[in-house]
């Protein structure tokens, strides 16, 4: 893949996926409305290229992200849907990194985990 990078860069949000043979896929500041739109078509690229490149998994870091309204949260219940419907064979898993002194991380992080225990792994 060559080191590939898909970005987001607004005033209050920032998100940075690399692709080299392991994904790190890095959001931080603010996830309001104003970035839905940006954010589904980011990770709606990024699943394409993971799939074309038979990546097994992405590290998610979401530990600087203060904030993330339910459209926003919504883009990685997408996300997850997207992976269920490959074949098994092709689907790759999840692991997020949350910043545990955030409460809304570790809610509904472990919330995600609970509807998809095969492909999300939360970690502190």
């Amino acid at each position: 893949m060559g080191g590939a990078e898909l970005a987001i860069k607004d005033l209050d949000f920032e998100a940075a996926a690399e692709l080299e043979s392991t994904v790190q896929f890095r959001l931080s500041g603010n996830a309001d409305g104003a970035i839905v739109a940006q954010l589904t078509t980011l990770i709606d690229d990024l699943h394409r290229r993971i799939v074309a490149d038979h990546l097994r998994e992405v590290a998610v870091d979401i530990r600087g992200v203060e904030f993330m309204n339910a459209s926003c949260f919504n883009v990685f219940v997408s996300w997850l849907n997207l992976i269920n419907e490959l074949p098994p064979e092709n689907r790759y898993s999840l692991r997020f990194s949350i910043n545990p002194g955030i409460p809304w991380q570790r809610r509904s992080l472990r919330t995600l985990s609970c509807f998809a225990t095969d492909l999300v792994q939360v970690v502190d």
